[in-house]
């Protein structure tokens, strides 16, 4: 009892899990998760830290081409290229303009103090030393330094005179003509090559070599008083002084360092140097195992370390996962989601899917590892590039054909591609390689129902990629040496052969694992010899023999509109094993006359009708004749009404009858086989009931019947056209009025005209027997309720 519960909740959980519309995006998550991981171990790149006096521990070659900088002679060149520049001062020619303007105002504003406040008084009284110092914030504003109250009042007393004003002017004029400089010993630094002096206001340049004319600081002051010697000649001693201490307060550096234009002018030059450069070729020999690791070696070790350095590996697995997501959204939403061949079963195809792209990407992965194991002095991806070619990848664009068809195939290969040459380093070469061999072999498997031609195709493969190894040796960059080159066509070879292996080994596999009916299966159930058809033929032989012509009308039709001819045959053959349950209940088996449906109400006849297709489909599954034979089953009727009943019941004075309980459940025919199945059915079934079945006859009956099933909405889902229509029903009355036609009535014992008597030779008796003797009694045997 907990077994039976158990298999009942797998059993539910596995329908669940059939039918939940997340079930793609589990197994999205699934891809991206695994793939990432995947490439984890792959984009960790080696390093080469070694330091001088170090034995390598193997041998280490170039992965590529790159070169070696020189760094001491390009050092020398960039130390030169500083040197050279000589350091940039900028002159403020406005300066002394601004210290004169400032001194002039000042003096000025005194000198307002000591004329006439009143105009119309003639003797004004003299201003005040207090009233003075109210305007002393004020001068020291104007003038730009702040001065003692004592020497503001010498000022004072001297009443602003102009002469003060002439006395600073000419001093401070002298002093900043010939340059004050901030830092005089810095300055002399670039004595030996000199200084480039710029006028901030013209943007004017002359190189000045003489710099010890110029004053620093401190000189400048002591330049003040010695310059205001013959310049205050005569004048007292207190005011002197005064006019040297203010002189020397005034004095700020005219001419400053300008570092950020020195700087960029010496990047400039920097960047004008080109660096001296060796190549080393990619495959050249860095350094042996054993040897010790010297200077020369030690800069192409750091060269070839910087030539690999590894990435960031958040980052780089960060760029996997977001482009593996975009790359299934795009390919999903965009052509996969409203497939009509994947729109039943979603979750069962979408699971195919997954494992076949991981399980490659798995046989991807395996090659890189060997790939990796084998050839250690390399990089991962050098070597790996070694051995794409040999990966059986057109194995699953093939497999994915036979199930699915070419179009899911050919967007199937492109994401399988895609991820696969991420795992092997990116390389364009490695793409156009896997996508055009699984483009080529799915074209040459698909419409191919003998497992033989998957050899064939096998075969064609390996020619082709051998083909397109010679093309892409030729196309690279690089010359490739012959001997890799017929390596890469043996490995090409090689995964040709294997790939087709592959498909032939994993078929039957993936027919039982996910009940998938495939062209070599359909073979194997068109045999009339399988136990299903023999049951039909015994116990229902008028459904057999309905059956048989329904096959040859779909067969024919199906070819035609250029649709699945074997498909439609076989869905043919086994639509109506429903009617096994109850034979006598369907006309064509009635061999004794009498109507089983004369004693039952039309709503009960409507019911057994259906319930034929549920049962053909319980019988399909026991018989596990797959998913496509069960859908022909299903949809052969659509949702069409059982016209004969429904009227029958209407006779009978039922008005409140519902249509929905004498229509199929459908659905309506998803694929155009099931719609050709569902137009032979009754083409054949009506064609069967006409009286004097003529061509005339035939042909408007097939044209009244398709005209009606199309009218009643039956082929709106299966993509069918009015031209494939006209075409169907062309190949219905051709076969049909061969099967139908009329024939000669030929009479028992036809008689001479002459004489009445029998021409028939094979009825004359004997010689020497009378010709109306009647054999003996013994003899004879009475056929007369044989096979009644």
């Amino acid at each position: 009892m907990k077994k039976a519960n158990n298999q009942g909740w797998f059993k539910r959980a596995g329908q669940a899990l059939s039918s939940t519309p997340y079930f793609p995006l589990v197994l999205f998550f699934l891809v991206v998760t695994l793939f990432a991981l995947a490439q984890i171990f792959d984009h960790t790149t080696e390093s080469y830290n070694y330091k001088i006096g170090d034995v390598a521990a193997r041998d280490i070659k170039a992965t590529k081409d790159f070169f070696i900088e020189d760094k001491a002679t390009n050092l020398a060149k960039m130390s030169q290229a500083k040197t050279s520049i000589r350091a940039v001062y900028d002159f403020d020619a406005d300066q002394l303009n601004d210290i004169t303007a400032g001194i002039a105002s000042a003096m000025h504003a005194g000198q307002q103090m000591f004329q006439s406040q009143d105009i119309g008084t003639p003797d004004p009284p003299e201003p005040t030393f207090s009233m003075a110092m109210a305007f002393k914030p004020e001068f020291e504003k104007k003038m730009g330094v702040e001065i003692s109250n004592g020497a503001f009042q010498i000022l004072f007393k001297e009443k602003f005179s102009e002469d003060i004003t002439e006395y600073l002017g000419a001093i401070m004029e002298e002093i900043l003509i010939t340059g004050v400089v901030g830092n005089k010993e810095i300055l002399l630094a670039e004595e030996e090559k000199g200084i480039t002096l710029r006028t901030i206001q013209s943007h004017e340049e002359h190189v000045v070599t003489n710099l010890k004319v110029f004053y620093g600081p401190d000189q400048a002051k002591t330049m003040v008083r010695i310059v205001g010697q013959p310049i205050l000649k005569g004048v007292n001693y207190s005011l002197a002084n005064l006019v040297v201490d203010i002189c020397q307060r005034l004095l700020r550096p005219n001419i400053t360092l300008n570092k950020n234009e020195t700087e960029k002018r010496i990047r400039d030059a920097q960047a004008r140097i080109k660096p001296t450069l060796y190549q080393i070729k990619a495959g050249e020999m860095i350094i042996r195992e054993g040897e010790r690791v010297d200077e020369f070696k030690l800069a192409k070790l750091n060269a070839l370390n910087e030539q690999v350095k590894e990435k960031n590996l958040i980052t780089t697995i960060t760029g996997i996962c977001m482009f593996t997501s975009l790359l299934l959204f795009v390919i999903y939403f965009l052509y996969l989601k409203d497939h009509p061949k994947l729109r039943r079963d979603m979750n069962k195809h979408m699971t195919f899917l997954t494992l076949g792209l991981l399980l490659y990407i798995g046989f991807t992965e395996l090659a890189v590892y060997i790939a990796h194991a084998s050839k250690p002095e390399m990089s991962g991806e050098m070597a790996s590039r070694a051995f794409y070619m040999v990966v059986p990848l057109p194995a699953a664009a093939m497999i994915t054909c036979i199930f699915l068809g070419f179009d899911i195939a050919l967007y199937f290969s492109v994401v399988l591609c895609s991820l696969c040459t991420i795992s092997f380093g990116c390389g364009f070469q490695v793409f156009l390689f896997f996508f055009l061999s699984s483009i080529s072999a799915t074209y040459w498997i698909k419409e191919r129902n003998e497992r033989y031609h998957f050899i064939v195709a096998g075969f064609k493969l390996a020619l082709f990629n051998a083909c397109l190894a010679i093309a892409l040796g030729f196309f690279m960059p690089s010359q490739v040496p012959l001997g890799i080159l017929f390596k890469q066509v043996t490995m090409a070879v090689g995964g040709g052969v294997f790939a087709a292996i592959l498909t032939v080994g994993f078929t039957p596999l993936i027919e039982v694992l996910f009940n998938y009916t495939t062209a070599a299966k359909l073979m194997e159930f068109s045999n009339l010899d399988q136990p299903l058809i023999k049951k039909l033929m015994i116990e229902a032989p008028g459904t057999y023999n309905h059956s048989v012509i329904v096959a040859t009308l779909a067969e024919a039709a199906a070819s035609a509109i250029h649709a699945d001819s074997l498909k439609a045959k076989v869905m043919a053959y086994y639509h109506d094993i429903g009617k096994l349950d109850k034979t006598m209940y369907f006309i064509e088996n009635q061999s004794d006359g009498r109507n089983r449906h004369d004693k039952l109400s039309p709503s009960m006849s409507a019911l057994i009708l259906i319930g034929h297709v549920k049962k053909g489909v319980e019988m399909a599954k026991k018989y596990k004749l797959g998913n496509e034979i069960v859908e022909g089953i299903i949809q052969h009727h659509g949702t069409s009404l059982i016209k004969y009943f429904y009227n029958k019941s209407r006779k009978a004075g039922n008005e409140n009858i519902n249509e929905d309980d004498f229509r199929y459940p459908g659905p309506k025919p998803q694929t155009r086989e099931a719609g050709i199945v569902m137009l032979a059915d009754v083409a054949e079934a009506a064609t069967r009931a006409l009286e004097r079945p003529t061509p005339s006859r035939i042909q408007g009956r097939v044209k009244e019947l398709i005209n009606d099933i199309f009218a009643d909405g039956q082929l709106e889902e299966c993509e069918m056209t009015l031209k494939d229509l006209h075409q169907i029903a062309k190949s219905f009355n051709t076969i049909l009025t061969s099967i139908y036609h009329s024939r000669i009535e030929y009479t028992d014992k036809p008689q001479d005209k002459k004489n009445g008597k029998s021409k028939d030779t094979d009825r004359q008796p004997p010689r020497g027997e009378a010709p109306h003797s009647a054999p003996a009694q013994k003899d004879r045997t009475d056929l007369k309720r044989l096979g009644l």
